[in-house]
């Protein structure tokens, strides 16, 4: 208890001296929040998907090569959204720590579910080389490593690599983006994931055609089962739930996506 009050204490002295914000609302942060209010936790646009078997993560990767065991998105995308920030904190602004904290979200979410059970191993969306060397880091690694920290499951980055520097997807379209992905992924240890249940994390999934590349390989291993686990999943997949901040009458347009 000593120990605890003492952190707290070390914790608010450092906030008073180096303050942090909200990545959301930009408010100052209390010094037991970390990265996010408690007033912007509360009104994310969470999916409610709750892994429920034949929901539309699972669906949209589902073909004549893939049958995905497990699917599910924590948050909705929307590209003019104030939680936008978040994907921005990780993805440009340098802050692997955010990442890790909505991974270790994404596992709460399913943490009284079945949804884990039985998955061996995570494996992150790999990045390229070229984004890598800029930002330092795999955001899809950062988020498995959350994930990680709750369920125990191991992360397996050595099993698929990027083996080409393709063009954003932000302003694609959707045969753009499938075009765009492919044969960009490799299987470089099959042995690693042979006869194992693979958990592919990735950010966000718009239209599935980048985490269907690696669906494609992971596959070429004998006995791959596969599920999915993204942060958010594109809202234009979705007429019922709107996220915080976005109009409604987006009509029919394919969303832009980070990334």
């Amino acid at each position: 208890m000593k120990f605890k009050a003492l952190r707290l204490w070390a914790e608010s002295l450092a906030n008073a001296v180096v303050p942090r914000y909200c990545i959301i609302c930009e408010r100052r942060l209390w010094a037991t929040e970390e990265c996010t209010c408690l007033s912007c936790l509360m009104q994310l646009p969470r999916t409610g998907f709750k892994g429920k078997k034949g929901n539309i993560v699972e669906r949209i990767l589902w073909d004549e090569r893939i049958t995905t065991q497990r699917g599910n998105s924590f948050l909705y995308y929307h590209p003019e959204s104030v939680y936008c920030n978040i994907f921005f904190s990780f993805k440009y602004l340098h802050n692997p720590a955010t990442a890790v904290f909505y991974g270790k979200m994404m596992a709460h979410d399913l943490e009284y579910t079945d949804f884990f059970q039985g998955i061996d191993l995570l494996v992150p969306v790999p990045l390229s080389g070229k984004r890598f060397l800029k930002r330092g880091y795999n955001q899809s690694e950062r988020l498995a490593a959350g994930v990680s920290a709750v369920t125990g499951i191991p992360v397996c980055t050595e099993a698929l690599q990027r083996v080409s520097d393709n063009v954003s997807q932000t302003r694609l379209t959707v045969e753009e983006r499938r075009e765009n992905v492919q044969q960009i992924f490799r299987l470089v240890r099959p042995d690693l994931v042979t006869g194992k249940h693979a958990l592919l994390i990735d950010d966000v999934i718009t239209t599935g055609s980048t985490i269907k590349q690696c669906a494609y390989c992971l596959l070429e291993a004998e006995g791959v089962k596969l599920s999915v686990l993204s942060l958010a999943i594109s809202y234009f997949h979705s007429r019922h739930v709107f996220p915080h901040g976005c109009d409604p009458d987006y009509g029919e347009e394919e969303p832009a996506a980070i990334g």
